[in-house]
Protein backbone atom coordinates (compact mmCIF):
# COMPACT_ATOMS: atom_id res chain seq x y z
CA UNK A 1 0.00 0.00 0.00
CA UNK A 2 1.07 3.26 -1.10
CA UNK A 3 2.07 5.98 1.77
CA UNK A 4 -0.29 8.21 0.37
CA UNK A 5 -3.13 6.20 0.05
CA UNK A 6 -2.43 5.17 4.33
CA UNK A 7 -2.52 9.21 4.40
CA UNK A 8 -5.69 9.70 2.49
CA UNK A 9 -7.20 6.95 4.48
CA UNK A 10 -6.08 8.16 8.24
CA UNK A 11 -7.05 11.61 7.38
CA UNK A 12 -10.82 10.85 6.45
CA UNK A 13 -10.84 8.84 9.13
CA UNK A 14 -10.21 11.44 11.57
CA UNK A 15 -12.52 13.61 9.36
CA UNK A 16 -15.54 10.73 9.97
CA UNK A 17 -14.13 10.14 13.61
CA UNK A 18 -14.73 14.18 13.84
CA UNK A 19 -18.05 13.68 12.60
CA UNK A 20 -19.30 11.35 15.59
CA UNK A 21 -17.54 13.75 18.03
CA UNK A 22 -19.59 16.18 16.99
CA UNK A 23 -22.41 14.18 16.91
CA UNK A 24 -21.89 13.20 20.94
CA UNK A 25 -21.42 17.06 21.79
CA UNK A 26 -24.55 17.88 20.16
CA UNK A 27 -26.46 15.73 21.48
CA UNK A 28 -25.44 16.14 24.97
CA UNK A 29 -25.85 19.55 24.57
CA UNK A 30 -29.13 19.07 23.22
CA UNK A 31 -30.00 16.76 26.26
CA UNK A 32 -29.00 18.83 29.33
CA UNK A 33 -25.77 16.33 29.57
CA UNK A 34 -22.91 19.16 29.33
CA UNK A 35 -25.25 21.65 31.71
CA UNK A 36 -25.55 19.02 34.29
CA UNK A 37 -21.91 18.80 34.03
CA UNK A 38 -21.37 22.28 34.80
CA UNK A 39 -19.82 23.01 31.70
CA UNK A 40 -20.37 26.43 30.27
CA UNK A 41 -18.16 27.33 27.41
CA UNK A 42 -19.95 28.54 24.51
CA UNK A 43 -19.93 25.85 21.35
CA UNK A 44 -19.57 27.91 18.17
CA UNK A 45 -22.28 27.44 15.13
CA UNK A 46 -22.78 24.00 14.30
CA UNK A 47 -21.35 24.39 10.74
CA UNK A 48 -17.66 26.35 12.10
CA UNK A 49 -17.79 23.68 14.28
CA UNK A 50 -17.86 20.61 12.18
CA UNK A 51 -15.77 22.06 9.53
CA UNK A 52 -13.42 22.99 12.81
CA UNK A 53 -13.47 19.41 14.23
CA UNK A 54 -13.23 17.58 10.62
CA UNK A 55 -10.52 19.39 9.82
CA UNK A 56 -8.16 18.83 13.05
CA UNK A 57 -9.87 15.29 13.02
CA UNK A 58 -8.56 14.79 9.78
CA UNK A 59 -5.50 15.93 11.04
CA UNK A 60 -4.95 14.02 14.32
CA UNK A 61 -5.76 11.03 11.81
CA UNK A 62 -2.55 11.12 10.10
CA UNK A 63 -1.40 9.63 13.63
CA UNK A 64 -3.15 6.40 12.16
CA UNK A 65 -0.49 5.98 9.05
CA UNK A 66 2.27 5.87 11.46
CA UNK A 67 4.09 3.01 12.81
CA UNK A 68 4.43 4.36 16.39
CA UNK A 69 0.61 3.43 16.83
CA UNK A 70 0.04 -0.16 17.39
CA UNK A 71 -2.02 -2.61 18.89
CA UNK A 72 -5.96 -3.85 18.20
CA UNK A 73 -7.96 -0.60 16.53
CA UNK A 74 -9.80 0.02 19.91
CA UNK A 75 -6.28 0.44 21.52
CA UNK A 76 -4.87 2.54 19.01
CA UNK A 77 -8.45 4.57 18.55
CA UNK A 78 -7.91 5.55 22.68
CA UNK A 79 -4.38 6.15 22.71
CA UNK A 80 -4.58 8.50 19.25
CA UNK A 81 -8.19 9.86 21.54
CA UNK A 82 -5.71 10.99 24.44
CA UNK A 83 -3.20 12.35 22.51
CA UNK A 84 -6.43 14.72 20.83
CA UNK A 85 -7.49 15.39 24.52
CA UNK A 86 -3.97 16.01 25.29
CA UNK A 87 -4.40 18.72 22.75
CA UNK A 88 -7.49 20.18 23.28
CA UNK A 89 -6.84 20.75 27.09
CA UNK A 90 -3.53 21.82 26.87
CA UNK A 91 -3.31 23.87 23.78
CA UNK A 92 -6.82 24.66 21.84
CA UNK A 93 -8.67 25.50 25.44
CA UNK A 94 -6.17 27.60 26.73
CA UNK A 95 -6.22 29.43 23.90
CA UNK A 96 -9.82 29.70 23.30
CA UNK A 97 -9.69 31.22 27.13
CA UNK A 98 -11.48 28.62 28.83
CA UNK A 99 -8.38 28.13 31.34
CA UNK A 100 -5.44 25.05 31.22
CA UNK A 101 -7.57 21.71 30.63
CA UNK A 102 -10.63 23.90 29.96
CA UNK A 103 -10.99 24.16 34.02
CA UNK A 104 -12.53 28.00 33.97
CA UNK A 105 -15.23 26.06 31.68
CA UNK A 106 -15.87 23.66 34.20
CA UNK A 107 -13.94 21.20 36.84
CA UNK A 108 -15.73 18.40 34.34
CA UNK A 109 -14.67 19.80 31.48
CA UNK A 110 -11.36 17.49 30.88
CA UNK A 111 -13.80 14.40 31.14
CA UNK A 112 -16.56 15.63 28.42
CA UNK A 113 -13.17 15.96 26.17
CA UNK A 114 -11.76 12.66 27.21
CA UNK A 115 -15.33 11.27 26.84
CA UNK A 116 -15.91 12.67 22.99
CA UNK A 117 -12.22 11.99 21.78
CA UNK A 118 -12.53 8.78 22.93
CA UNK A 119 -15.32 8.58 21.00
CA UNK A 120 -13.91 10.23 17.64
CA UNK A 121 -10.56 7.88 17.94
CA UNK A 122 -12.74 4.66 18.01
CA UNK A 123 -14.77 5.70 15.02
CA UNK A 124 -11.28 7.13 13.24
CA UNK A 125 -9.23 3.65 13.90
CA UNK A 126 -12.28 1.41 13.23
CA UNK A 127 -13.05 3.38 10.23
CA UNK A 128 -9.01 3.66 9.26
CA UNK A 129 -9.37 -0.09 9.67
CA UNK A 130 -12.37 -0.98 7.39
CA UNK A 131 -10.99 0.96 4.49
CA UNK A 132 -7.74 -0.73 4.01
CA UNK A 133 -9.56 -2.90 1.42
Amino acid sequence: MSVLNALSRAFTAGAVGAVANVIFVVLAGMIGLIAAMGIGFPAPPLPEFLYKQMVWGGLFGLLFATPYVKGSWIARGLVVGLIASLAALFIFLPRAGAGVAGLDAGAMTPVLVLIANSIWGLVAAWFYDRSAG
